[in-house]
């Protein structure tokens, strides 16, 4: 599935999850059910549900590696892709804050953080991604210097054999 669909099918899934939650807390605490428009989910259903997510989280991680990899040694600038990492950084984000404010219920605990560390992975590369983006709109400062370019290689080798001994 390509990114431009895995990412936000994730995003509804964890969200759809979270809302799972909420049914199944419901449900704990309540003496006597009226109606029900559909089975409820259990315990091991959502345990089984958020592994499978957790396991998505986690190849869209390793895809986004990939991408950061190919960013790097790409020389173009693609305004669509940038907007839509931006669109999508700001949903993981957003799912994030859900994630964290979710009321997990105890058996689901680990299960629910090891969610939560995977959407953080893809959160992390996409902030990668953004930030390699956001160097095509920055124009480095030039400072004049009467150093010439021999005496700026001398200081470099320098500094590096200073960094070296410390390390």
């Amino acid at each position: 599935m390509p990114v431009k669909a895995a990412a936000p099918a994730l995003i509804v899934a964890a969200l759809a999850l979270v809302g799972d939650y909420t049914t199944l807390s419901l449900q704990s605490r309540a003496v006597e059910v009226r109606e029900a428009s559909a089975t409820p989910p259990s315990s091991p259903d959502l345990r089984s549900v958020i592994a499978e997510l957790t396991h998505g989280w986690l190849v869209l991680e390793s895809i986004y590696s990939r991408r950061v990899v190919a960013l790097m040694k790409s020389d173009t600038f693609d305004q669509t892709k940038y907007l839509k990492n931006a669109e999508l950084l700001k949903a993981v984000r957003q799912l994030e804050g859900g994630l964290q404010a979710a009321n997990v219920p105890t058996a689901l605990y680990d299960e629910h953080q090891n969610l939560r560390r995977a959407v953080a992975k893809v959160r992390s590369k996409m902030v990668v991604i953004d930030g390699i983006y956001q160097q095509f709109f920055l124009t480095p400062d030039e400072f004049q210097s009467a150093l010439s370019a021999p005496g700026l290689r001398d200081l470099a080798d320098h500094t590096t054999r200073k960094l070296n001994r410390l390390a």
